[in-house]
């Protein structure tokens, strides 16, 4: 490529950002309009440029570069001219696609110095290479998406309607996955989804091996998934390898697959990987006939039910490893241990050991979740449940198709429940558009959804065409013929929301707390909610859900969103610190303010626990996509025996299908003490070098990369003391 005079000036030479240094040519750009504005007809329907529109802007391109005194011209700079022009004629849609999307170079460094984008929105991710270059990577791929997706759906989420979760991966990947062990144990396992750059292993045929491929299992899934992965069933379906252990060996299996899933620091931008086991005390009736799956084959004379003594025995196994903590008395914050509550499990005193150790270890590090299938809702004697990630539920009810040939694992018929994505839906908005009316109420929460529904549908279609090119290869992975290992129509499409508790404050003048009016509207809103799904349901034949968000950013966001554009009306129901936020938000939106979460009641109301639990149990039945009851424990040494009590009271005699008791750790780093509450200095030795954990939403993490609204709200939780 020659230089070229230009009326009597040489442009200046152009630095690609490819890294060659080549002359200046205006084709160039034509070329580029004419090949990159294509991609208008499939994102917005329109028409691309014309050569003879885009020789006009190149045009006035080189006579802007001509009258500009540079020694050196770049890529960007030139599409950004480009740009210019293009809006200058008219062709916004066109500019989109056009447009390069990046980061200003001072927030590159301060990302490269643990400041700056995002750095507290996701509190498992530390500082580390790996996350700087995460957060970079999750500011291109936003930034791309928002210009990609319909512009009212893009502009829905920035304007703080809605908050489309993982946005990063919007066009790449779904959202978590419960996955089913024993597809791995009859077929192998293939990290890379296709065994060409990982090698291929066999079925295991050892326990460590098995417990090593689980592992693995989990931490390849991540690479395809934005979210949790967890195992239902884990006890039932690990028995097979485990049926002649003795205690010790099963102490030391346990012990091995709880270092390895915190040890495998390879997640999404270098974290642990965002994991859950569901731990059952024995066989669940549903499994009871069904053949065991393991070492590469049926084995059509042996059936789990058979080895209900070894479920139990790995179940109090593993809880009892967890309760020792790692080597410096720390907790196990990953995989989440899902204790799993069964009428029966109560009943039988030979279950009580398994329920005493869970309640120990809520006593002891809070680690413990109760998924309780009791509840005639839940389905759970019937059919297959499970919670996963931060208070999801998915299931599939004993009536469905294949339901008996994947119980049976038929031809390699397995179960497959996940989420594609989740939309969140702010509330507080809601009622502030509806003018305090409650018949508009409706109608704005009805529109609100329906913008929710067609960002779902976009991603189900994105993501089933990712899938079928095989540009998902965990998920899509066919080992000798197989069923794909995840069913990609199975997954739900779920609908979330946030600040349930202020919506009815607004229109009622009273928290969910205060009065028996603002629970009746918090119902009434709820049922219209679930109406809306099921009609979305009927219409696509998709599985629409509703559920609780856990939304460690959005509740946040929204309240910062309605600050500035309801303010006459944020002011008045945002929690938090309100004056030290307003204070701070020309700075930041890194403020601490928030709404409360999904349907609960204001963290901070100092109400009796059963009096919220009389409040909050009412949402389960109707909230089937998931939620969850917080106990916060204000006593640094709980009593395992009254948690236990409490336990099964919340077990037998409610409608809550999930729950966890929250203890405050403190941890020092000086002389490794651990204990219980939020301490500045260690209470054996006195350094300063300690560490808080709490849980923030729906899992363990250190409290110092927790955002301003999350570690606000820590401090205004009401505590309960159960002795």
């Amino acid at each position: 490529m020659t230089e070229v005079i230009i009326n009597g000036k040489l442009p200046p030479p152009v630095r690609r950002s490819d890294g060659v240094i080549v002359p200046f040519n205006k084709d160039l750009i034509v070329k580029s309009l004419l090949k990159e504005t294509q991609l208008v007809k499939e994102l917005y329907n329109e028409r691309p440029l014309t050569e003879a529109e885009a020789r006009v802007i190149a045009d006035e391109v080189q006579d802007e570069i001509l009258g500009m005194r540079l020694k050196m011209l770049s890529g960007p700079l030139i599409r950004e001219i480009v740009n210019v022009k293009l809006l200058e004629h008219g062709f916004a849609k066109q500019r989109n696609v056009y447009t390069r999307v990046g980061m200003p170079l001072y927030e590159v460094y301060k990302i490269d110095n643990s400041d700056g984008y995002e750095s507290r929105e996701n509190a498992n991710l530390q500082p580390n290479p790996e996350t700087f270059h995460k957060k970079k990577a999750d500011f291109l791929s936003k930034e791309s998406y928002l210009l990609m997706i319909p512009s009212h759906i893009a502009d829905a989420h920035l304007r703080g309607d809605i908050h489309l979760h993982d946005l990063e991966y919007w066009g790449t990947r779904p959202f978590c996955q419960d996955w089913d062990l024993r597809y791995f144990f009859y077929y192998g396992l293939m990290p890379d989804g296709t065994g060409t750059h990982t090698s291929v292993a066999g079925p295991a045929k050892h326990a460590e091996v098995a417990i090593l491929h689980a592992a693995k299992v989990l931490g390849a899934a991540q690479t395809n998934f934005a979210g949790g992965q967890g195992f239902f069933n884990f006890t039932v379906f690990m028995a097979p390898y485990l049926k002649d252990f003795d205690a010790k060996r099963l102490h030391q299996t346990a012990q091995m697959f709880l270092y390895e899933m915190t040890q495998l620091y390879v997640a999404r931008g270098g974290q642990p990987v965002f994991s859950s086991i569901q731990i059952e005390s024995g066989v669940p009736k549903v499994w009871q006939d069904a053949p065991v799956v393991s070492h590469g084959k049926k084995w059509p004379d042996l059936r789990y039910g058979d080895l209900e003594d070894t479920v139990h025995a790995f179940a109090v196994a593993l809880l009892e490893e967890y309760l020792k903590g790692d080597a410096m008395g720390k907790m196990f914050n990953f995989p989440k241990p899902e204790v799993v509550q069964r009428a029966r499990y109560w009943d039988d005193k030979e279950f009580e050991d398994v329920m005493l150790r869970a309640a120990e270890l809520s006593a002891k590090f809070g680690s413990t979740y109760y998924d309780n299938m009791i509840p005639a809702y839940r389905g759970g004697e019937d059919g297959v449940s499970c919670f996963q990630c931060c208070a999801y539920s998915f299931s599939e009810d004993g009536k469905s198709e294949n339901f008996q040939k994947k119980v049976m694992f038929e031809d390699g018929a397995h179960f497959s429940m996940g989420g594609m994505q989740v939309v969140t839906v702010n509330l507080p908005r809601v009622a502030y558009k509806s003018g305090g009316d409650e018949a508009r109420l409706l109608e704005v929460l009805k529109s609100t959804m329906d913008i929710a529904k067609e960002a779902l549908m976009l991603k189900k279609a994105t993501i089933k065409r990712q899938f079928e090119r095989g540009l998902i290869p965990f998920a899509s992975q066919r080992p000798r013929g197989a069923p794909p290992a995840v069913d990609i129509d199975n997954l739900s499409l779920t609908i979330g929301f946030v600040g349930m508790n202020e919506l009815v404050q607004h229109m009622t003048g009273y928290e969910i707390h205060e009065d028996p009016s603002a629970q009746k509207l918090a119902l009434k809103v709820l049922i219209e909610m679930d109406k809306i799904r099921k009609s979305y349901s009927e219409e696509t034949g998709e599985k629409f859900s509703i559920a609780r968000t856990p939304a460690e950013s959005a509740a946040q966001r929204f309240a910062v969103a309605d600050l500035i554009h309801y303010p006459k009306f944020a002011r008045d129901l945002v929690k938090g610190d309100l004056e030290k936020g307003l204070s701070l938000l020309n700075e930041t939106k890194d403020v601490p303010v928030y709404y409360s979460n999904g349907a609960h009641v204001n963290v901070a109301a100092q109400l009796p626990l059963d009096q919220r639990l009389l409040i909050e149990q009412r949402f389960f039945p109707i909230l089937k996509g998931g939620d969850i009851f917080h106990v916060w424990l204000g006593e640094a040494n709980p009593d395992p025996e009254a948690l236990m009590k409490l336990n099964m009271r919340l077990a037998k005699q409610s409608w809550v299908g999930y729950w966890s008791h929250t203890k405050d750790i403190t941890v020092c780093r000086d002389c490794g003490y651990v204990g219980g509450g939020l301490n500045s200095s260690c209470p054996t030795c006195g350094s300063a070098s300690v560490r808080n954990y709490s849980r923030i939403t729906g899992y363990y993490q250190d409290v110092s990369s927790w955002n301003a609204a999350k570690r606000q709200e820590l401090k205004d939780r009401y505590r309960v003391r159960l002795s």
